[in-house]
């Protein structure tokens, strides 16, 4: 079951809090609420990536379980807990989209085609899903941004570039365009997560 943030709660710890108290094994396990906090959000960032419920499932339930793994080398810097797990997240479907390069190049090798859908079933998908609300709520919280870091994000994320080209192109150093990428997702990710 995906909750959302403070269903179920009374807990007011901050993620990071949770973080270090499940990694000292506390008897009753704080991870549990971080999962309730997150776990929507997490299947949602994966759908959006992935088109497929299934995989986004699957991927968050992976996310989760590595974070659940991991959590004994997470230290609080600061920075929210839930970049930690997004950053888990990021992780997770590169490795995703690594396996699925290699299942292609295994596909054309043996002749066996790639499930093609009609536009009707991309339609069907597409309503199912719903992504306007979350891309208008992205548009939104971008346009909130300075625009070095909405031009970072942008060249990044949108165009992936890596981050010599981003630099090349904004006339900074690679370190630069790296702190504003970064400083740019904390600030959506910090106004996103006001929504869930």
């Amino acid at each position: 079951m995906w909750h959302t943030r403070g269903v179920d709660s009374s807990d007011s710890r901050s993620d990071a809090e949770l973080l270090s108290a499940s990694a000292r094994g506390d008897a009753e396990d704080p991870f549990v609420e971080l999962y309730r906090r997150h776990s929507a959000s997490v299947l949602r960032y994966f759908v959006q990536r992935t088109g497929c419920a299934q995989t986004a499932a699957d991927l968050t339930a992976e996310t989760f379980a590595q974070a659940l793994l991991s959590r004994r080398r997470f230290r609080d810097t600061g920075a929210p807990g839930r970049a930690w797990l997004f950053k888990i997240a990021s992780r997770q479907l590169s490795r995703f989209i690594r396996t699925e390069r290699v299942a292609d190049k295994a596909r054309r090798r043996t002749g066996v085609s790639a499930l093609r859908l009609s536009p009707d079933e991309i339609e069907r998908v597409e309503h199912m899903i719903d992504l306007e609300p979350t891309a208008m709520a992205i548009r939104a919280a971008m346009s909130r941004l300075p625009q070095t870091q909405i031009e970072a994000v942008q060249l990044r994320i949108a165009d992936d570039l890596p981050y010599s080209e981003v630099a090349r192109i904004l006339g900074c150093s690679e370190g630069a365009a790296r702190v504003r990428v970064s400083r740019g997702l904390t600030t959506l990710a910090a106004q996103l997560g006001d929504r869930t």
